[in-house]
């Protein structure tokens, strides 16, 4: 059986293009756009990776929800990749590290990213899990 993602971004071209990615190497996809929708889908879809945007609704969107997937039960061990062009954006000199009390994730990657790059850290994770 296929790996399910779960991608979320509120950046719809952004979903398509690494969606198709993902599907093309033989990942199940689902998406969502917000940080209420991927908290839902989480619990409904179970999936075995997270793919994360920070900036979305809110600026901390993405910190947000990737707290509360780590409060439940159904989602807390669910590894997380998350996305942002935050450093960019506020002009931030150093790396962004997971860090498991302020940034509970499991990858921190800056956009813009390569599809392929993505994919190749969706499968490197899951290959670890």
């Amino acid at each position: 059986m296929a790996k399910k993602i779960l991608l979320v971004d509120d950046d719809v071209d952004f979903v398509e293009v690494n969606k198709e990615a993902l599907e093309e190497r033989g990942y199940q996809v689902v998406t969502a756009y917000n940080g209420e929708e991927a908290l839902k889908k989480a619990v409904e879809e179970s999936p075995d990776l997270v793919i994360l945007d920070v900036i979305m609704s809110t600026p901390t969107e993405g910190i947000h929800v990737s707290h509360k997937l780590r409060e439940h039960e159904e989602t807390k061990n669910i590894p997380i990749i998350m996305l942002t062009a935050m450093r960019k954006r506020m002009d931030i000199k150093y790396n962004i590290e997971p860090e498991e009390e302020y940034l509970p994730v499991t990858e921190f990657v800056e956009k813009p990213i390569a599809p392929n790059k993505l994919v190749e850290k969706v499968e490197r994770i899951l290959e670890r899990k």
